[in-house]
């Protein structure tokens, strides 16, 4: 017996969810991460699920190691090596600042220093013509530098690479030649389009993390040898898979890794439904993530910031992430005003209710002192929660504070559920949604506590809590398919296209495609689209529309630019019918599918009655309430039942909040009606 196997490695926990793809029968386990040793909680959660020594046919593997050692900028000492003149780029940055009148603001530290930054002469002219050709001497002489400063990376990006590659190619070699243990990334293969700071930027970050994702690569692919699996995969920033081969090439391609995985378990649950719009609620132990699900299909973005003004521009799923996880840690800051988050306790030592050591409140401590979480149901399965802790590290604070404890414990997560309200608004409200539309499904192991109120904050009127929520982002590696994103920048004014040009463009991103898939293993074709950004004359953003390949191109085109003024009528509220625009960047997305993924079905029954009750502070009200008790996996298909309530299960604890209807769909998926 061979098992499917998706595991998420997040900050706090390690989530497995494993098939059996002869029966369907399906198995859970979470386990504490490990930092720096990945497949040791891999081992770990294989193990509490029974798994240890079962056979693996096909393993995804979701991974936040890309996003923190950005975040906690962890990567190696890099270089950057760039044309005559444009040594500063990346540390000028934008004009723009994140609020206009705030003076004491600086800045945000780049991930490369000044001084490893260096220029030789070289000058490819906007349409690819050499202008000035390459000092390779000048590129030996800084890779011999970069040697003798125990360099460990070198991002390369000359201006206009993305018209003409050949200056970037052969520094390349000649980096290679010097200094062969030097990693080395390149513009046009990270992100080949025109903004060079954008690119500039996005080649830096590829490079500062890329011995640090090679080594993980070889970790994971070492232990997948060791286990035998048959297949293994690492999940994608854009939704899709790839080969640890792959990774080692496209480190910037696992930034958003675990999310991605999440937002494509909800698309595939949300179509399932009947319910193409969602909201994404997906709360973990140390971040919020949240994406816009539209008519079924999550949308992408290359417009993605580590901090303000450090772009990352490569695809991947539009997710919104703000610091409010279950670890998020409360304090006061200087003025004495209550804050939660962006810190967070991670794993090691946790929350104080884990007792691991911490000491400092969280928003787990908060929910279990309000009675949301209960202390006799083990956290992850075994994971004993301590009431007294939460209780001692809250009244710290509390007492700094002058309130009393249960009052600053709801504060805790009423100021959480605001930053995740406002990350909501910012994916629906921000680009021209009405969330009053949208269902939230809420999963992560934290995420079905506060859906219900977030759902009241924004007017919302219903809250999904898929099943196996808790592991809901390993549920999605074992849905992903292999996907690929190409795109290429040339410039067209609508006056002066020519279709047979844009079929060359379109037919040499296809070309790439194709090649990678078959580097990758694959034997099949691709299911393969194509789009183009486009914009009217004079505008400095773009947007996305499809070209259809079923047409002749130049029927094609035309069709384009009746989406584009459509699309731009919807987002902008006008259109200029008949005005010049432009053509600017050209995509192709290219999909292998995995077979169809089918959930089982719940048998149905009787409501069951509840397994008592506990006293608890629902969010927006002011005393604690007796609120009934269901186990999940007791709760059959087509049942219902009102608030207050809370179900509890492995690696998640829903609330039902007091007027709320609640019913379970054939799928086992709790479908919450908010008043």
């Amino acid at each position: 017996m061979a098992y499917d196997l998706g595991v998420d490695t997040g900050g706090t926990f390690t989530d497995m969810v494993a098939q059996n793809p002869d029966t369907g029968e399906f198995v859970l386990a979470k386990a504490l991460s490990t930092p720096g040793e990945t497949h040791r909680a891999v081992e770990d959660a294989l193990e509490k699920g029974g798994l240890g020594g079962e056979a693996i046919r096909h393993f995804v593997h979701g991974t936040t190691i890309a996003t923190n050692a950005l975040i906690e900028r962890k990567g190696v000492r890099c270089a950057f090596i760039t044309t005559q003149g444009f040594r500063d780029i990346l540390h000028i940055q934008r004009l723009i600042r994140p609020r206009a009148y705030d003076l004491s603001w600086t800045k945000p530290r780049s991930v490369v220093a000044r001084r490893d930054c260096h220029e030789v002469a070289e000058r490819v002219g906007s349409t690819g013509e050499v202008v000035t050709p390459l000092d390779e001497a000048a590129v030996e002489r800084i890779a011999r530098h970069l040697s003798e400063e125990g360099i460990g990376a070198v991002a390369i990006g000359f201006l206009f690479a993305y018209a003409s590659p050949g200056h970037e190619l052969r520094a390349r070699e000649i980096v290679r030649t010097v200094a062969p243990q030097i990693a080395v990334s390149l513009s046009h293969e990270v992100f080949m389009q025109w903004r060079e700071y954008e690119r500039f930027s996005t080649t830096v970050v590829d490079a500062f993390i890329r011995p640090i994702v090679s080594r993980y690569a070889d970790n994971m692919e070492g232990f997948s040898r060791r286990r035998r699996v048959e297949q293994f995969f690492i999940m994608r920033s854009n939704g899709g898979v790839m080969t640890p081969a792959m990774t080692r090439e496209r480190p910037i391609s696992l930034v958003r890794s675990g999310p991605a995985a999440g937002v494509i378990a909800a698309c595939a649950i949300g179509r399932l439904m009947g319910e193409p719009d969602l909201l994404t609620a997906d709360m973990g132990g140390t971040s919020f993530d949240t994406c816009l699900i539209a008519d079924g299909e999550a949308s992408l973005t290359t417009q993605a910031e580590l901090e303000w003004s450090i772009p990352i521009a490569t695809p991947m799923v539009d997710v919104r992430s703000v610091g409010a996880g279950g670890g998020s840690i409360g304090w006061l800051d200087l003025a004495g005003s209550l804050k939660v988050g962006p810190q967070s306790a991670g794993s090691q030592p946790g929350p104080a209710c884990y007792g691991r050591g911490g000491q400092l409140p969280t928003v787990t401590d908060a929910n279990l002192l309000l009675g949301r979480l209960d202390p006799a149901v083990p956290l992850a399965g075994d994971l004993r929660l301590d009431k007294t802790a939460s209780a001692a590290a809250i009244g710290r604070i509390a007492k700094d504070f002058g309130r009393d404890p249960i009052e600053v414990a709801a504060a805790i997560t009423d100021i959480a559920d605001n930053h995740m309200a406002q990350a909501l608004r910012l994916v629906s409200v921000d680009r021209g949604h009405d969330p009053r539309r949208f269902a939230i499904m809420a999963f992560g192991g934290a995420g079905p506590l506060p859906a219900a109120n977030l759902a009241r904050l924004l007017g919302a009127t219903r809250v999904i809590v898929p099943v196996f929520p808790g592991a809901f982002s390993a549920l999605g590696c074992l849905m992903a398919d292999a996907r690929f994103d190409y795109r290429k920048t040339s410039i067209m004014r609508s006056d002066h296209v020519d279709p047979a040009n844009v079929s060359t463009i379109f037919e040499h991103l296809t070309s790439q495609a194709l090649r990678d898939f078959r580097a990758e293993g694959y034997g099949q074709i691709p299911r393969l689209t194509r789009s183009v950004e486009m914009r009217y004359a004079g505008q400095n953003w773009e947007l996305d529309v499809a070209v259809g390949a079923d047409r002749p191109m130049a029927e094609a085109l035309s069709i384009a630019r009746r989406s584009f003024e459509a699309a731009h009528d919807e987002r902008f509220g006008w259109h200029m019918a008949g005005s010049h625009f432009e053509l600017v960047h050209f995509k192709v997305s290219a999909t292998v599918e995995r077979k169809p993924f089918l959930l089982p079905r719940r048998p149905s029954g009787d409501m069951p009655e509840a397994d008592g009750s506990r006293s608890v502070l629902f969010p927006g009200t002011s005393s604690f309430v007796p609120a009934k008790l269901y186990r999940r996996d007791s709760l059959p298909a087509m049942c219902g039942f009102t608030g207050p309530a809370i179900v509890t299960e492995l690696a998640s604890t829903t609330l039902v909040p007091p007027g709320a209807e609640a019913r379970v769909d054939t799928y086992g998926n709790i479908i919450i009606s908010i008043a």
